[in-house]
């Protein structure tokens, strides 16, 4: 066997102190058979990479004209400060981009009847400045949604150049207090008033009590409607005595205890000989085990009790 060289090597077959010639080794791994029974071929590779190369060049350059094209107006206003600082510099002028249109129609998708459209159109103005693209809707949808009025909003762009905006307003369905309103799930908001607002009826109560006080109005007006009369107010203290005011008649003053028995016996008691004796009625006292008390208006003076 040969003596090695430091840093070399030899192989042999099985055949004693027989060496392989490597070139032919080489060559025949240059052009080894595939499974499919092609010849590799070592020059598909940098084609390979060649190709992937212009796929990449493609898609960065697209993608650089497409932020261009996105960017144009800002490119042309930097470059417009940029030529009034420096007149010397001969820059070009780049056109607003075409794709962020003005918007020229505002479309309002659902009636109006409390928000006022001067309400909407003040607010619009500041931010239809920016263009189709460049308006925020989520800011604007917000900043509408801050109109007591308005319960929900919903703005979106309708391509080229069309606002659309849908706006639920709050359905007022009692007065709450001296300054609130009471919408159809209990809830208290204050809006501005537009007039149409004194013929629901008054609740009043503690805070946090609205739910309670709504509901008990359903069931009072319910018991009252079975003779004719209608429940114009509901009202809590915080003692938790309760008044209740019937529409162009009395005043209830009911109390705190047995509200519901004392309301079925005034029900009961109009049915028969008391309907006459409210027409000059201005409270009607139910705080009593035994029967009422009835207090005329000022115009008609004297009291009359019914046991």
């Amino acid at each position: 066997m040969s003596e090695r060289r430091p840093g070399s090597f030899s192989a042999y077959s099985g055949a004693r102190e027989t060496p392989i010639d490597f070139a032919p080794i080489r060559a025949e791994s240059r052009h080894a058979v595939r499974p499919e029974g092609k010849v590799r071929d070592d020059t598909e590779e940098p084609q390979r990479r060649r190709l992937r190369g212009w796929v990449a060049l493609t898609l960065t350059v697209g993608l650089v004209a497409i932020a261009v094209n996105q960017y144009r107006g800002i490119i042309a206003d930097s470059l417009a400060v940029i030529a009034e600082q420096i007149p010397a510099v001969n820059l070009p002028e780049f056109k607003r981009p075409v794709i962020n249109r003005p918007i020229n129609t505002v479309r309002m998708e659902a009636p109006l009847h409390r928000v006022t459209e001067e309400e909407v159109r003040l607010l619009l103005a500041r931010y239809t400045e920016s263009g189709f693209l460049g308006m925020d809707v989520q800011d604007l949808r917000d900043e509408l949604e801050q109109n007591p009025w308005i319960a929900h909003a919903t703005v979106r762009r309708v391509w080229p150049d069309v606002l659309a905006i849908a706006i639920r307003e709050e359905q007022p369905i009692a007065r709450w207090g001296e300054d609130a309103l009471l919408n159809e799930h209990g809830e208290v908001f204050k809006p501005p008033m537009r007039g149409t607002e004194e013929s629901l009826p008054y609740l009043a109560g503690p805070e946090d009590t609205e739910a309670m006080v709504l509901a008990k109005y359903e069931e009072y007006r319910a018991l009252l409607a079975t003779v004719g009369l209608t429940l114009g107010g509901l009202a809590v203290n915080a003692r938790g005595s309760w008044d209740a005011t019937i529409v162009d008649g009395p005043t209830l003053k009911i109390g705190r205890e047995d509200v519901e028995t004392r309301l079925q016996r005034f029900v009961r008691l109009y049915r028969g000989q008391l309907k006459e004796q409210l027409a000059q009625a201005e409270t009607v006292d139910l705080r009593y085990s035994n029967g009422i008390s009835v207090s005329n208006k000022p115009a008609t003076t004297g009291s009359v009790a019914s046991r």
